[in-house]
């Protein structure tokens, strides 16, 4: 991104129409991939919806276990969505059971599950049986996820359509400058 605004910088400042005419290349292929992109996720929802349930299942698979989360990224992330999206497992806490390696039969979750107030609680998660326990979030994280997603896709679809605007300003005023520069030119040779 940083050679194509060079390219209409430059192209702009020395009048170099070859690198005008790239740089307005160069956007037109942006805005088709954005175009492209925007209608595969639209088209591929469930696919994507069934890839990120599978790679999450995964995830609590590998949940605190050394071998396979070593720096302890895959626990902190869960982690992270869990207490972000007061969630807990993928469909609910039930996933910990059957998924986890470290909570596979114990009917036990993690501390993040545990609710806002309750995560200092020593009764919470590792603790107790969350079919006992009023202070866990039963919520699976993939509907938090999702209710979250579809609250704000209107924002980025507002987003998406100003920079889409912007794109096709810049196309307009780029072809503008290019009009121009050929015309000048063109003058300058007639005149001699």
């Amino acid at each position: 991104l940083l050679l194509i605004g060079l390219c209409g910088f430059m192209g702009a400042c020395c009048e170099a129409m070859i690198l005008l005419k790239a740089y307005m290349g160069f956007l037109i292929v942006i805005m088709l991939l954005e175009i492209i992109m925007a209608v595969g996720c639209v088209a591929m929802k469930s696919t994507v919806e069934t890839y990120a349930t599978n790679r999450t299942i995964e995830m609590i698979g590998y949940y605190g276990v050394e071998a396979q989360d070593e720096a302890g990224v895959i626990t902190a992330t869960l982690d992270l969505v869990q207490e972000n999206f007061a969630c807990c497992g993928v469909d609910g806490p039930q996933d910990w059971n059957v998924y986890s390696a470290e909570y596979e039969g114990t009917f036990h979750v993690p501390t993040s599950c545990c609710k806002e107030a309750n995560r200092d609680d020593s009764t919470c998660g590792n603790a107790t049986v969350y079919t006992e326990n009023d202070y866990i979030n039963m919520d699976g994280c993939k509907t938090s996820l999702w209710n979250f997603i579809e609250t704000n896709l209107l924002y980025v679809g507002i987003l998406c359509g100003a920079i889409c605007i912007l794109q096709v300003g810049i196309l307009i005023m780029n072809m503008a400058f290019l009009t121009a520069l050929s015309d000048e030119k063109y003058e300058y040779f007639v005149q001699q």
